[in-house]
């Protein structure tokens, strides 16, 4: 049960003129949130109209919906705009335009709940103005007293830590003469003041007093594993790590301090470029302990050892040759041997982007168009004015059926190249589904993915446009004058949205 959710059912109901189904809404809704402003406000509204019908004055607050401009309302709205790309929502509002009496079989649908509410807010600002302030201030109201308890819990616990503090300050080494655990966490708080305060070795020689004092202790192992990393004594580290590691499994100590060891001793390698000593120790803490910052380090290390092992293997001379041997065996149509000399090639010299562009012939060429179209991405990643790598790409969309993204490509490439024959050729096969007449339902359902479409499909002015291009054919060619709107109105024909056939 949601308190709003009974709130828009209530304003349909009372938009719609039903007023006892209205009162029930808003009542259940108060059972759910009580007091909910927008629940009140509007259970009062209704209490008056019904006031007012039964005095003889106009308790139906009239048909809401059978306005004119109710497709340009919904467009302005931010709230109801995105609606405007599903079809059903539009088939729904033209319903509503000619026969208000429908609503009552799309009240459960939450698109015209919304929309009754943003048609209400606009009858009676006032109402939803009030009901928003009320709904702010008790959130402000609750954020206030949030904050002051926090703020309560944080002093009791700032105050409490310093007595402990106090408490600790004012104890020295006698106070445990019959209690070496007691000493040797005397000795560990020692050292984790020195720590904080960057006094390495004064930390050192309490965290080695601590451990004297309760060899089963061993997190002062890894304290002083700590402080040997920030000294940049990575073999000392490790060798305090490795202890602490043997003494916790040979003392049953908590698997939390056995998982820190191992990722302190991961942290060494990787300073010392041990990368596969590292993932080993990450790993090993992991399996004590899974935590989130170790499997990032794990991860990050990996990476590193992919890259190091890649940069090994980089030869550019290496890579003409396979690249030389990959075009050779284009020419003689050899696709598959090919693709392998270029892969040979990208792994040598992975910044020539000539290398993507020609396996992406390849590619092209065994009708695997997904893959040759990420190879033409690498390849203008590197080279964003590589025309060639824009004319596949572009015939890679129009395999793929993304024929706004095939002709920006194609239009892009010319200006680069504005005798490309190749590119101009592209577009004549653009053009031409264009004005085919043939609906491909596969690359309209692609287009209506594409943000820029969605977007263009929102807009009220190309919404007239296209009512134009139906009913006035004149206000729509003069519209068309337009270069933006003429652009917009392309992308379409071009999505298979539109057709001119």
């Amino acid at each position: 049960d949601w308190g709003k959710g009974y709130g828009r059912e209530g304003a349909a109901y009372h938009g719609l003129g039903d007023l006892e189904s209205a009162i029930q809404s808003y009542q259940k809704g108060l059972q759910v949130e009580p007091g909910l402003a927008m629940l009140t406000n509007g259970l009062k509204e209704v209490e008056a109209d019904m006031a007012a019908s039964a005095g003889g004055g106009l308790g139906n607050i009239g048909n809401l919906v059978q306005r004119p401009d109710l497709l340009e309302f919904v467009a302005k709205s931010p709230m109801l705009s995105q609606f405007l790309v599903q079809p059903d929502f539009a088939d729904i509002l033209n319903q509503l335009k000619s026969d208000p009496k429908a609503l009552g079989t799309h009240l459960n649908d939450q698109r015209v709940q919304m929309l009754l509410q943003e048609l209400l807010r606009e009858k009676n600002p006032d109402m939803f103005r009030k009901a928003e302030e009320d709904e702010i201030k008790k959130r402000k109201e609750k954020e206030a007293a949030e904050e002051a308890k926090k703020k309560k819990e944080e002093e009791d616990a700032k105050r409490k830590a310093a007595e402990e503090a106090a408490r600790k300050a004012a104890m020295t080494e006698d106070d445990f003469k019959d209690d070496p655990k007691g000493l040797s966490d005397f000795y560990k708080d020692k050292g984790n003041a020195a720590y904080k305060a960057k006094q390495f070795e004064e930390a050192i020689s309490w965290y080695t007093k601590a451990y004297e004092a309760n060899k089963e202790n061993v997190t002062v192992l890894t304290n002083r594993a700590a402080v040997r990393f920030e000294q940049k004594q990575y073999d000392d580290c490790v060798a305090d790590c490795k202890k602490a590691v043997e003494e916790g499994r040979a003392c049953r100590a908590d698997w939390k301090i056995i998982a820190r060891a191992f990722e302190r001793m991961g942290n060494a390698y990787v300073k010392q470029e041990r990368l596969e000593e590292a993932i080993a120790a990450y790993n090993d803490s992991l399996v004590e302990n899974r935590v989130r910052d170790v499997e990032k380090k794990l991860k990050e290390t990996e990476k590193l050892l992919k890259e190091k092992t890649a940069n090994a293997y980089l030869d550019p001379a290496k890579a003409q040759e396979e690249k030389e041997k990959g075009n050779a065996l284009v020419k003689d149509g050899k696709w598959i041997d090919a693709k392998a000399a270029y892969d040979e090639a990208a792994r040598r010299n992975p910044k020539d982007h000539t290398i993507y562009s020609n396996r992406a012939l390849c590619y092209m060429k065994l009708m695997e168009w997904p893959a040759a179209k990420a190879d033409c991405d690498k390849a203008l990643e590197i080279e964003p004015t590589f025309v060639r790598a824009l004319e596949r790409r572009g015939n890679c969309y129009i395999m793929l059926k993304e024929q706004t993204k095939a002709l920006a490509d194609f239009r892009k490439g010319l200006e680069l190249d504005p005798s490309n024959v190749g590119l101009q050729s592209g577009i004549q096969r653009v053009e031409a589904s264009m004005f085919s007449g043939k609906r491909d339902e596969e690359a309209v359902a692609n287009a209506m993915k594409d943000p820029e479409i969605q977007q263009i499909l929102q807009d009220p002015v190309i919404n007239n446009v296209l009512r134009d291009l139906q009913e006035n054919r004149a206000a729509a060619q003069e519209a068309l004058k337009d270069p933006v709107i003429a652009e917009r109105i392309q992308k379409l024909a071009a999505a298979g949205i539109l057709s001119f056939g």
